[in-house]
Protein backbone atom coordinates (compact mmCIF):
# COMPACT_ATOMS: atom_id res chain seq x y z
CA UNK A 1 0.00 0.00 0.00
CA UNK A 2 1.44 3.49 -1.01
CA UNK A 3 1.26 6.21 1.77
CA UNK A 4 1.42 9.99 1.39
CA UNK A 5 3.55 11.62 3.78
CA UNK A 6 1.53 14.18 5.57
CA UNK A 7 3.17 16.98 7.49
CA UNK A 8 1.31 18.69 10.44
CA UNK A 9 1.02 22.24 11.48
CA UNK A 10 -0.25 24.08 15.04
CA UNK A 11 -2.15 26.78 14.37
CA UNK A 12 -2.23 27.76 18.20
CA UNK A 13 0.32 29.68 18.71
CA UNK A 14 2.97 29.72 21.62
CA UNK A 15 2.83 26.90 24.03
CA UNK A 16 -0.32 26.10 26.53
CA UNK A 17 -0.62 23.39 28.84
CA UNK A 18 -1.21 20.28 26.89
CA UNK A 19 -4.72 18.80 26.81
CA UNK A 20 -6.24 16.08 29.98
CA UNK A 21 -9.23 14.48 29.55
CA UNK A 22 -12.44 16.49 29.72
CA UNK A 23 -9.81 19.49 27.41
CA UNK A 24 -10.58 20.48 24.15
CA UNK A 25 -8.09 18.50 21.99
CA UNK A 26 -5.28 21.11 20.74
CA UNK A 27 -5.95 22.25 17.06
CA UNK A 28 -4.05 21.50 14.18
CA UNK A 29 -4.02 21.06 10.86
CA UNK A 30 -3.27 18.11 8.71
CA UNK A 31 -1.24 19.55 5.02
CA UNK A 32 -1.09 17.02 2.23
CA UNK A 33 1.77 17.40 0.16
CA UNK A 34 0.28 16.42 -2.88
CA UNK A 35 -2.66 19.07 -3.17
CA UNK A 36 -5.19 17.36 -1.08
CA UNK A 37 -7.24 19.06 0.76
CA UNK A 38 -6.15 20.46 4.42
CA UNK A 39 -8.33 19.60 7.31
CA UNK A 40 -8.47 21.56 10.47
CA UNK A 41 -9.56 20.39 13.80
CA UNK A 42 -10.69 17.52 15.18
CA UNK A 43 -14.57 17.94 15.13
CA UNK A 44 -17.25 16.12 13.89
CA UNK A 45 -16.28 13.05 14.16
CA UNK A 46 -14.87 10.36 17.16
CA UNK A 47 -11.04 9.98 16.65
CA UNK A 48 -7.91 7.87 17.53
CA UNK A 49 -4.68 10.25 17.51
CA UNK A 50 -1.86 7.99 18.16
CA UNK A 51 1.63 9.40 18.93
CA UNK A 52 4.63 6.53 17.41
CA UNK A 53 7.56 6.00 15.75
CA UNK A 54 8.35 3.48 13.56
CA UNK A 55 11.37 2.13 16.12
CA UNK A 56 9.11 1.87 18.80
CA UNK A 57 8.84 -1.91 19.37
CA UNK A 58 5.10 -1.48 21.72
CA UNK A 59 4.39 0.96 18.74
CA UNK A 60 4.26 -1.86 16.41
CA UNK A 61 2.06 -3.66 18.85
CA UNK A 62 -0.41 -1.14 19.45
CA UNK A 63 -0.47 -0.56 15.81
CA UNK A 64 -1.55 -4.35 15.60
CA UNK A 65 -4.21 -3.12 18.08
CA UNK A 66 -5.34 -0.38 16.68
CA UNK A 67 -6.27 -2.16 13.45
CA UNK A 68 -8.50 -5.00 15.33
CA UNK A 69 -10.33 -1.95 16.68
CA UNK A 70 -11.17 -0.95 13.66
CA UNK A 71 -11.89 -4.24 12.51
CA UNK A 72 -14.12 -4.20 15.36
CA UNK A 73 -15.88 -0.86 15.27
CA UNK A 74 -15.87 -0.64 11.22
CA UNK A 75 -15.37 2.79 9.56
CA UNK A 76 -17.07 4.84 12.11
CA UNK A 77 -13.84 6.44 13.85
CA UNK A 78 -10.95 8.54 12.66
CA UNK A 79 -7.80 7.50 12.88
CA UNK A 80 -4.73 10.11 12.73
CA UNK A 81 -1.44 8.46 13.30
CA UNK A 82 1.42 10.62 14.13
CA UNK A 83 4.82 9.59 13.61
CA UNK A 84 7.20 12.00 15.65
CA UNK A 85 10.89 13.06 14.60
CA UNK A 86 11.38 10.67 11.57
CA UNK A 87 12.27 11.46 7.78
CA UNK A 88 8.93 11.00 5.47
CA UNK A 89 10.73 8.22 3.56
CA UNK A 90 11.52 6.29 7.43
CA UNK A 91 7.82 6.41 7.56
CA UNK A 92 6.39 5.72 3.86
CA UNK A 93 9.01 2.51 4.27
CA UNK A 94 7.96 1.63 6.83
CA UNK A 95 3.96 1.07 5.98
CA UNK A 96 4.81 -0.54 3.14
CA UNK A 97 5.52 -3.70 4.76
CA UNK A 98 3.60 -3.08 8.17
CA UNK A 99 -0.62 -2.69 7.82
CA UNK A 100 -1.96 0.37 9.17
CA UNK A 101 -5.53 0.68 10.46
CA UNK A 102 -8.04 1.53 7.36
CA UNK A 103 -8.58 4.64 6.54
CA UNK A 104 -5.76 5.49 8.58
CA UNK A 105 -4.40 9.26 7.98
CA UNK A 106 -0.37 9.05 8.90
CA UNK A 107 1.09 12.52 9.51
CA UNK A 108 4.49 13.40 10.47
CA UNK A 109 5.84 15.77 13.30
CA UNK A 110 9.61 16.19 12.56
CA UNK A 111 10.25 18.28 15.39
CA UNK A 112 8.32 17.05 18.06
CA UNK A 113 6.18 20.29 18.50
CA UNK A 114 2.28 18.51 18.00
CA UNK A 115 3.48 16.11 20.14
CA UNK A 116 4.49 18.40 23.25
CA UNK A 117 1.91 20.26 22.69
CA UNK A 118 -0.62 17.40 23.02
CA UNK A 119 1.41 16.80 26.15
CA UNK A 120 2.30 12.79 24.74
CA UNK A 121 5.65 12.05 26.58
CA UNK A 122 6.05 8.21 25.59
CA UNK A 123 5.23 6.20 22.79
CA UNK A 124 2.87 5.16 21.82
CA UNK A 125 0.39 8.02 23.28
CA UNK A 126 -2.86 7.49 22.36
CA UNK A 127 -5.50 10.05 22.81
CA UNK A 128 -9.58 9.28 22.09
CA UNK A 129 -11.57 12.44 20.73
CA UNK A 130 -14.96 12.97 20.53
CA UNK A 131 -17.61 14.42 18.33
CA UNK A 132 -17.10 18.05 20.24
CA UNK A 133 -13.04 17.92 19.57
CA UNK A 134 -13.06 16.96 23.29
CA UNK A 135 -10.25 14.35 24.85
CA UNK A 136 -12.22 12.22 26.81
CA UNK A 137 -9.26 9.39 27.44
CA UNK A 138 -5.62 8.83 27.20
CA UNK A 139 -3.64 5.69 27.18
CA UNK A 140 0.02 5.99 27.56
CA UNK A 141 2.22 3.70 26.14
CA UNK A 142 1.17 -0.21 25.46
CA UNK A 143 1.30 -3.24 27.47
CA UNK A 144 -1.90 -5.77 28.64
CA UNK A 145 -5.14 -4.52 28.48
CA UNK A 146 -4.80 -1.86 25.77
CA UNK A 147 -7.06 -3.08 22.88
CA UNK A 148 -9.41 -4.23 25.60
CA UNK A 149 -9.78 -0.77 27.33
CA UNK A 150 -9.68 0.97 24.10
CA UNK A 151 -12.38 -0.58 22.39
CA UNK A 152 -14.63 -0.34 25.98
CA UNK A 153 -13.78 3.63 25.48
CA UNK A 154 -14.83 3.80 21.91
CA UNK A 155 -17.78 1.58 22.48
CA UNK A 156 -18.97 4.02 24.81
CA UNK A 157 -18.11 6.99 23.32
CA UNK A 158 -19.81 5.38 20.14
CA UNK A 159 -23.38 5.02 22.23
CA UNK A 160 -22.48 0.83 21.55
CA UNK A 161 -21.63 0.09 25.61
CA UNK A 162 -23.59 -2.76 26.41
CA UNK A 163 -26.34 -1.60 29.05
CA UNK A 164 -25.86 -1.92 32.88
CA UNK A 165 -27.93 -3.86 34.95
CA UNK A 166 -30.43 -2.09 37.87
CA UNK A 167 -30.16 -3.15 41.11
Amino acid sequence: MSIVALALVLLAGGEPAPPGVGDPAPPFEIVVPDGGSPRTGLEGEIVVVDFFATWCGPCHRAMRDLIAIREALGPRLRFVLVDVGEPPETVREFFEHNPLPGGAQVTIDPSGQVMRRWGARTFPTTFLVDREGVVRHINRGWGAGYQTRLLAWLRGMLGDAPARRRR
